[in-house]
């Protein structure tokens, strides 16, 4: 089916874009909850009509949500939980725990804008995604834990596995430059002795003039060598 969007999506348009959609997705959703128009040609002119009130109402929307984001970004989400041995939870910590935590803090985000990379169901430290708008949006983690030591004991363990890693990373970035810097140095000195062992222009055509010397004084030599007279007697007699 194809719709006018009356709200900007990701991976789907901008307001105002007619798209193709599943039937079911547009009937059910984006439909009822007026996020699009069926793209017929009624609706179409009740569109050109509403498009500038529903530009203003998305800036507005985009303002407000970057106002909520400066508040929550960089802000580490600490949930204190029962545990087993083990780490496992008794239960689990949902969106919905964690729009009623930003609840607490005067902080109005929906379930339904908070994106779990994984279900948490055990201690630990965990990535997630607030996305109020198509263009608005943030990274945060949650450090759940069963006391607040614990939740700092965490926070401490993983920015020393991160400063190890970044370790690790140096070395091997120093090892590569090393090894290229031999590789670089060896062909260098490879071409070096290549080009030294090349006899140059101007060693050819002097080598090549010395032959000619050589052959023109040995030429000179055997016309200059004295005449056996015995020989010329034998060979006058024969």
């Amino acid at each position: 089916m194809e719709v006018i969007l009356l709200e900007t999506f990701d991976r789907l348009g901008q307001i105002g874009d007619v798209v193709k959609v599943k039937n079911g997705f547009a009937r059910n959703y984006l439909i009822p909850n007026k996020k699009a128009l069926r793209a017929n040609k009624e609706n179409k002119e009740k569109f050109i009509k509403i498009k500038n009130d529903l530009i203003e109402k998305n800036n507005k929307v985009v303002k407000e949500s970057k106002e909520v984001i400066k508040k929550i970004e960089n802000k580490e989400i600490i949930f204190i939980r029962n545990a087993s041995d083990n780490g496992q939870l008794y239960g689990s910590v949902s969106p919905k725990d964690i729009a009623n935590y930003f609840a607490e803090k005067k902080i109005s985000i929906k379930p339904a804008n908070i994106n779990l990379h994984t279900s948490i169901k055990k201690i630990g430290i965990y990535d997630l995604n607030i996305k109020l708008h198509a263009e608005v949006g943030c990274s945060l983690k949650i450090n759940v834990a069963t006391s607040e030591q614990n939740a700092k004991k965490q926070k401490d363990d993983l920015e020393k596995e991160k400063d190890k890693v970044k370790e690790n990373s140096k070395k091997v970035e120093t090892k590569n430059d090393k090894e290229e810097k031999a590789a670089t140095e060896e062909a260098q000195k490879n071409s070096i002795k290549e080009s030294s062992e090349i006899p140059t222009k101007k060693e050819t055509s002097e080598n090549k003039s010395n032959e000619k010397i050589k052959k023109v004084l040995k030429s000179n030599s055997e016309k200059d060598l004295p005449i056996d007279k015995n020989q010329n007697s034998a060979d006058t007699e024969k």
